[in-house]
């Protein structure tokens, strides 16, 4: 059947202008943000002083920075890694699991844990830093009672071990989403289909692996496009427990990039970063797409 526009609708362009008019205010703020962090990657502005009013052209000086001088190839390398593991393996995997395990135990149980994996979800980000940071310095409740119990000396966790403390934060705070996704694909699956495998003899892991996974192939790529997404600029959590620190152990680009611009006021190179990141993140978003296409 063929889609017709509403006559009313096509006759009235005044309307139809003003039902337009929000999204088009959206898309315009977005080319304009974009197009103002491009043209001022080419600049030497700044945020403050003489350079913020003067501000001159230098080319591809900001870009050169990138890979000449050291913050930038290290402070990628700490976003893969966080990003890696935080996102793809823990709240990726984690979440379906859960999603698989949760599916065939009683409805209280299952109430009670999705309860558990949504507060982390709901917490403000500044509310679980602030908990995470309590939990694991040298008074928190990883060393009442896992630590000085056993004779050992108290360890700070968040200074010695930040980012993997940091990841792990991140892990518990964003699989209820990763849980949430996998848990509507699982229903989505026939149950004709499952049971046809169980009488061939399939394994509950080869129901899983076999039948169930390449089913929900395009939900796992829209799951890992925008964990990854959004946990390669993630910026609250990690600065509110440790600011990027100790030294640059937790400096991912996001952190990196806001201490380039509002710490030390170097705008222009912040938007040299922000490019950066707008071309890294568009390219993981094409892999992704791709993974979302049907198989010929």
């Amino acid at each position: 059947m063929k889609n017709q526009a509403n006559p009313w609708l096509t006759s009235n362009l005044l309307v139809l202008g003003l039902g337009m008019l929000p999204a088009m205010v959206l898309i315009g703020a977005l080319l304009y943000f974009t197009a103002w962090a491009f043209a001022f990657s080419f600049t030497d502005l700044a945020l403050v002083g003489r350079k913020s009013v003067e501000w001159s052209w230098v080319g591809l000086q900001n870009f050169e920075r990138l890979f000449t001088r050291r913050g930038f190839l290290e402070s990628l390398w700490t976003t893969v890694i966080f990003v890696f593991f935080s996102a793809i393996v823990g709240q990726s995997v984690l979440g379906f699991l859960l999603a698989v395990v949760l599916r065939g135990t009683q409805s209280t149980i299952r109430s009670v844990v999705e309860v558990c994996i949504m507060l982390g979800w709901l917490l403000p980000d500044i509310v679980a830093a602030f908990l995470w940071s309590a939990t694991t310095n040298q008074t928190g409740l990883i060393n009442a009672l896992f630590v000085t119990p056993f004779g050992f000396p108290p360890i700070n966790f968040i200074n010695e071990y930040a980012l993997p403390i940091v990841t792990i934060a991140n892990i518990w705070k964003g699989t209820a989403w990763s849980y949430l996704l996998f848990s509507a694909a699982l229903d989505s699956v026939s149950r004709e289909v499952v049971e046809a495998a169980k009488v061939d003899g399939a394994t509950p892991f080869q129901r899983i692996w076999l039948v169930q996974l390449p089913i929900i192939r395009p939900h796992i790529a829209t799951n890992m496009l925008f964990i990854t997404i959004w946990t390669f600029t993630y910026f609250p959590l990690i600065y509110a427990m440790t600011g990027g620190g100790p030294g640059t152990a937790t400096q991912t680009l996001a952190v990196f990039l806001y201490n380039q611009s509002f710490s030390r006021g170097n705008l222009g190179f912040g938007s040299a970063i922000s490019v950066a990141m707008l071309v890294i993140v568009g390219l993981l978003s094409l892999v992704y797409l791709r993974m979302l296409r049907e198989p010929k």
